[in-house]
């Protein structure tokens, strides 16, 4: 290999872990053996500070936390756990003894599928409330419900450790993020399934906030941003975080067709008729290529994307019926009603320059090809001479890919011009002192992480992968949930299983 290829590749791979480097730290957790206690939640009375107690179950516990509480492989005391790797650490002092509660995902139903393979994680508060002449009460409540939430601000607050709670989860899983290169390079056979993740229990009077990583990433880029807003008595009120796992290496509209497939089929599986504010209501939180598949979510395509890829219309050619399925998914989407809104966060919707030079260049040849837009392009180049466009046309014969499709072409200056249907803001990069029209990231030009037509518009003065965690950025994205909660006035209802899913438990 002469001098000047090494070189190529060694500034690739340099470039490559500048990229991911921002994405890919990981959390660690401590603690004293004594920290690990065993109650057993499943009887109606126990010993609790060796004192027998009555257990009561509070409202606040939703029927999905139950089944894992009353069989849990691990109870912690939250206060006894150190963690290492998260910014900051949130705590509410009050009546009652924090727990984590950590129970391994046997992954058999449908819904256990939704949340990491890893294991379950929960936050409990147990409080202790004495009754003359009677055994004391031991009630437990759920921290993260708006009711406890709200306590808080009141006389009499229930203490809560939301830190402790996501670091347990975030140390379980470590391996997600070691997954990412993996994903890239490997599109079609990725360690961990692509899809929606929870990592609380499912709760329908909650919005979703939908996070969508970007490229070489995974949801753990955003485990100190989801800190910051779990700890924030407004965001959880009245707000979930759901995130979006897909394997970075194969092209942007394959990934955005999964989102908005594996989106309607989450709703549809935790609430089948589709009348929880879950189903109705969903914030997306989109970083850098994760941007291009959320532009999907809330847009019409008509026939925009499907001219940029071929110049006959689709009902003119016979596909067989596998191609012509792709077709429709990848090139064809209409607008989901439930989405309210989208933050963009260093999107680059009118691709990255960096992807297409010497990044993409060798990147595109680490990386195996997805199967079917391959398969798609080899159908028209042999079937159907002529009908690509010209850019297509000059795409490798083994496909485009995630890195190539970042690059500035036609079918990102179509998708960026496509009338977004909802509110959206966006959060840009910004380093150096450059005018604001000349500035970029680090990775994405200011020119293409704007849009027209924002809300909002917030420079940051961070780098393209930091930006996700910069204090001015978590700001931001807080006070455009509080304005969300604003714009959408909505009556809760309280909704709890919890008494019968325990009893079922019991049984």
């Amino acid at each position: 290999m002469d001098s000047s290829k090494t070189t190529a590749i060694r500034l690739s791979r340099l470039l490559i872990c500048i990229l991911v480097s921002g994405c890919a730290h990981t959390v660690a957790v401590s603690y004293l053996a004594k920290s690990q206690i065993d109650p057993d939640f499943t009887n109606p009375e126990m010993l609790w500070e060796g004192e027998q107690v009555q257990v009561e179950w509070e409202s606040s516990v939703q029927e999905e936390s139950v089944k894992y509480l009353t069989k849990c492989d691990q109870v912690l005391l939250a206060d006894s756990i150190h963690e290492k790797g998260l910014r900051h650490e949130y705590k509410v002092a009050g009546k009652g003894t924090p727990l984590v509660i950590y129970d391994k995902n046997p992954e058999i139903t449908p819904k256990e599928k939704h949340y990491p393979n890893s294991g379950i994680v929960i936050g409990l508060t147990a409080v202790k409330e004495t009754r003359p002449g009677r055994p004391p009460l031991l009630k437990l409540y759920d921290p993260f419900d708006p009711a406890v939430v709200r306590s808080a601000a009141g006389p009499d607050p229930i203490a809560a450790d939301y830190t402790a709670t996501l670091a347990v989860l975030f140390s379980h899983a470590r391996k997600v993020a070691g997954s990412s290169f993996e994903a890239f390079i490997r599109p079609d056979n990725p360690r961990f399934a692509t899809g929606i993740y929870l990592i609380h229990p499912y709760d329908p009077n909650k919005i979703p906030i939908l996070f969508i990583h970007g490229l070489l990433s995974s949801p753990l880029s955003w485990q100190n941003l989801t800190n910051d807003l779990c700890s924030d008595p407004k965001i959880l009120e009245h707000y979930q975080p759901w995130f979006f796992l897909y394997p970075t290496g194969q092209p942007v509209m394959e990934s955005a067709a999964q989102l908005r497939e594996e989106l309607e089929r989450t709703q549809h599986l935790f609430d089948p008729s589709g009348s929880a504010i879950a189903s109705r209501h969903v914030v997306v939180v989109a970083h850098s290529m994760g941007g291009l598949l959320a532009h999907t979510l809330v847009s019409d395509s008509g026939d925009a994307l499907w001219s940029t890829f071929a110049n006959k219309p689709l009902n003119s050619l016979a596909l067989p019926p596998n191609e012509k399925d792709l077709v429709l998914q990848y090139f064809f989407f209409r607008h989901q009603p439930a989405i309210d809104r989208v933050i963009f966060l260093a999107v680059p919707h009118r691709g990255s320059y960096l992807a297409g030079g010497i990044v993409g260049s060798v990147g595109n040849r680490l990386i195996r090809h997805s199967h079917g837009p391959a398969s798609l392009l080899k159908e028209f180049r042999t079937q159907y001479p002529g009908t690509l466009t010209p850019y297509f046309a000059r795409v490798s014969s083994r496909g485009p890919t995630g890195l190539i499709s970042l690059a500035p072409n036609p079918i990102l200056d179509s998708l960026a011009n496509l009338p977004i249907k909802v509110p959206f803001h966006s959060i840009i990069g910004n380093l150096g002192d450059n005018e604001l029209a000349e500035s970029s990231d680090g990775v994405v030009d200011y020119q293409s992480s704007h849009l027209d037509g924002a809300e909002s518009e917030k420079i940051v003065p961070a780098g393209h992968a930091p930006l996700i965690a910069n204090p001015e950025t978590v700001a931001e994205i807080k006070r455009i949930l509080e304005e969300n909660i604003g714009a959408n006035p909505r009556k809760r209802s309280v909704e709890s299983g919890s008494q019968l899913a325990l009893r079922n438990a019991r049984e």
